[in-house]
C-alpha cells in the first residue's frame, strides 16, 4: 500500500494499515525520540505515546504539509510535556 492508502485507512481506524504505519516509521521517530528524551526506556515510552497520539488525531490530519512532518511534530511536543512535567 502506498502512504495516502495507509492514511485513509489509518482513518478509519484500520488496525493493519496503523501496523504498518507504525512500522515504516518507528525507526525514524525513535530516533527522534533519542534527542529529546534521558534514556532508550524513556525514548521507547515517548515513542508509544507518540504512535498512540498520532492515531488519536490521524483524523485531524488534513493532507496539507509533509505527513512524516506532521507526525514529526506531534512526538518532539511529546517528549518536551514529559519534560516539562
Amino acid at each position: 500500500m502506498d502512504l495516502q492508502t495507509i492514511i485513509k485507512a489509518c482513518k478509519r481506524d484500520n488496525l493493519k494499515a496503523q501496523s504498518q504505519l507504525y512500522k515504516c516509521y518507528k525507526d525514524d521517530l525513535y530516533l527522534l525520540c533519542l534527542k529529546y528524551c534521558k534514556n532508550k526506556e524513556e525514548a521507547q515510552d515517548n515513542l508509544q505515546d507518540s504512535f498512540l497520539e498520532i492515531f488519536d488525531k490521524m483524523k485531524s490530519y488534513k493532507g496539507t504539509g509533509s505527513f512524516e512532518g506532521w507526525m514529526k511534530r506531534i512526538t518532539i511536543h511529546k517528549a518536551i510535556d514529559k519534560y516539562n512535567k
